[in-house]
């Protein structure tokens, strides 16, 4: 399986759950955010976990094959081409409708937290059970900041950590850098093209942290 960052809260996860390529594409942005959104991203199924500019570009995804995408954006259980994807609520601060996700795909459960920002309920930690590989938002602002991002880490214990929402040059919100989160949590803030993982090459003891370049 590859995980690759498009920016923001928007990853590209592809496997071969069965016979073929199946990709998952989460939270495409407008380019309106300032930056501009992949134009050639084709997806079996789209990850969506709020209504705001930095998900809801899904006109931007091409379909996979013949069908038609499958768009996930609220709480259920679905499984499309032998990734099964589940929905749970969790709202923002203020109310705002939003929806994280646990993702199955060639056995390895992945928890997107889309652009949440705030700690994790025991029924949210509870719903998502034992989690492998945690994408997480970092940056502050309309989304969790380190410190935050650091406990809700400690609240899932997963593996591997992939960090979202990080800083870009010359966008409208000012997203913190992965330099605080890296301070609190204590990684090394070096980059990677993309993440590649498998279920055998998870991590035994240390958790690691993937911190993708935009592709």
């Amino acid at each position: 399986m590859n995980i690759s960052w498009n920016g923001f809260g928007s990853f590209t996860i592809a496997g071969k759950p069965i016979d073929g390529e199946v990709t998952l594409v989460t939270d495409p942005y407008q380019n309106t955010t300032g930056l501009r959104f992949p134009r050639t991203l084709k997806a079996s199924i789209v990850a969506q976990s709020h209504a705001g500019d930095y998900a809801n570009n899904i006109t931007s995804i091409s379909a996979e094959g013949d069908k038609r995408v499958f768009l996930v954006s609220h709480a259920g259980e679905y499984e499309v081409g032998g990734i099964a994807v589940q929905g749970i609520t969790a709202l923002k601060k203020d109310g705002t409708e939003h929806t994280i996700f646990k993702i199955m795909i060639e056995d390895v459960k992945i928890a997107f937290l889309g652009a949440l920002d705030r700690e994790l309920t025991e029924k949210e930690v509870e719903a998502l059970g034992n989690i492998d590989v945690l994408i997480i938002p970092i940056g502050g602002k309309s989304v969790m900041n380190a410190s935050t991002a650091t406990e809700v880490v400690s609240q899932i214990e997963p593996r591997i950590v992939i960090p979202s929402f990080a800083h870009i040059a010359d966008i409208k919100e000012a997203f913190a850098d992965i330099g605080p989160f890296c301070k609190e949590i204590g990684c090394v803030a070096e980059e990677v093209n993309k993440a590649k993982i498998t279920k055998s090459s998870l991590p035994d003891e240390e958790m690691q942290v993937l911190i993708l370049s935009r592709s």
